[in-house]
């Protein structure tokens, strides 16, 4: 005997094991959905599945929110002055399993206090060991990192530092935040030499290029570059100045491809 395709709520609540007035208020809140026949609400049976497949899915837990974030950036501020690791490392791993995205993460509660601590060490108010170990746990912390979200991915980025350019951390933080974005990425780190970009690109599928240029001169011969691939493979190349966030990078990475 097959089963009928529309049933009513008092059943469909007998189904659901609530009662029939929490079936009501499901249906008066929209999250159950049901149509009145000779004033009688009615059920489809395929929404009923829905309905509780859903409810049996545990919903995804809300994001931090901005005060809490701050906390952790200043929690997160004091492990890395002290070079205490293990407290970073809990830090992120509790905020991740909370739900905070990689962007997020990075432009909110790690990049500050490199930034305060950089600021610190310019002022004489940090020795330079202070600001190169803060640098080093943050680069395990994000190689750590691996988010593999589910869905078809936005394409194929390039991520590289741009020749002379050896700062390793911004082009980590790119790739975090881009493979949280759905790109597949090709990591090729720092200081990488614009005729091995080239090279690279003739050899591989890559749909978009990112080169970080941080320090003297670095803006002006990732300018360069970007103008070199353009012209040799056609690429379009995104040059992640200082100042610019990984936020503000996803943002124009969906719109170049």
């Amino acid at each position: 005997m097959t089963q009928q395709s529309t049933i009513g709520l008092d059943e469909a609540a007998e189904e659901l094991g609530v009662h029939y007035q929490t079936a009501y208020r499901w249906v008066r809140a929209g999250k159950l959905a049901a149509t009145k026949v000779d004033g009688r609400y009615c059920v489809e049976r395929s929404e009923l599945d829905a309905f509780r497949e859903r409810r049996a899915t545990p919903a995804p837990p809300p994001e931090p929110s901005a005060v809490r974030l701050d906390r952790q950036r200043l929690a997160m501020g004091r492990a890395l002055f002290d070079g205490d690791e293990t407290k970073a490392r809990e830090i992120v791993a509790r905020l991740t399993s909370n739900g905070t995205s990689v962007a997020r993460l990075i432009e909110e509660v790690l990049a500050p206090p490199l930034v305060d601590i950089g600021s610190a060490w310019h002022r004489g108010e940090a020795t330079i060991f202070v600001e190169h170990r803060a640098t080093a746990i943050v680069e395990r912390i994000l190689g750590g990192l691996s988010p593999n979200p589910r869905g078809r991915r936005r394409g194929v980025v390039l991520v590289a530092g741009v020749a002379g350019d050896r700062h390793s951390l911004p082009t980590l933080m790119a790739t975090a935040a881009l493979r949280e974005d759905n790109w597949t990425v090709q990591h090729l780190g720092a200081d990488v030499p614009v005729d091995e970009l080239v090279t690279f690109i003739e050899g591989h599928r890559v749909d978009l290029v990112v080169l970080s240029a941080v320090g003297p001169g670095a803006v002006d011969r990732a300018r360069q570059a970007e103008e070199r691939v353009v012209e040799v493979n056609g690429v379009p190349v995104l040059v992640g100045e200082p100042g610019v966030s990984v936020g503000r990078l996803l943002e124009l990475a969906r719109a170049a491809v």
